[in-house]
């Protein structure tokens, strides 16, 4: 099996607006990167990985995905595992509190 690095890029938890939860790019045995992999929420299926695609007069066109059964296998687990790891590790950070806002100086007009 080829050897796989997965990054999760960006990250939407559940309970945000869209069905996408996270963008991720995968190295493929060092010598072959993919950009824009999408974890994405599928309703009663759960999460699905969908394959960076393009738009035809046809609909959507993969523009580039595993060819083995046993490889989309592979591959669609390892962007599962780290987008469960992205998450998990994003949660578990402390809610940073925001800023107040500042008061205007005195003479400055608002807005």
């Amino acid at each position: 099996m080829p050897e796989l690095e997965v990054r999760i890029h960006s990250i939407y938890p559940p309970g945000t607006p869209g069905g996408t939860r996270a963008y991720a790019s995968a190295t493929i045995d060092g010598c072959f990167a993919v950009r824009g992999i999408k974890v994405v929420e599928g309703g009663k299926d759960g999460l699905f990985v969908s394959m960076p695609s393009r738009k035809t007069q046809d609909g959507y066109k993969d523009v580039c995905f595993p060819v083995t059964a046993e490889f989309r296998s592979q591959l669609h687990g390892a962007v599962l595992d780290a987008y469960q790891q992205s998450l998990t590790q994003v949660q578990s950070q402390p809610q940073a509190a925001p800023e107040p806002k500042a008061a205007p100086r005195a003479g400055q007009k608002m807005g």
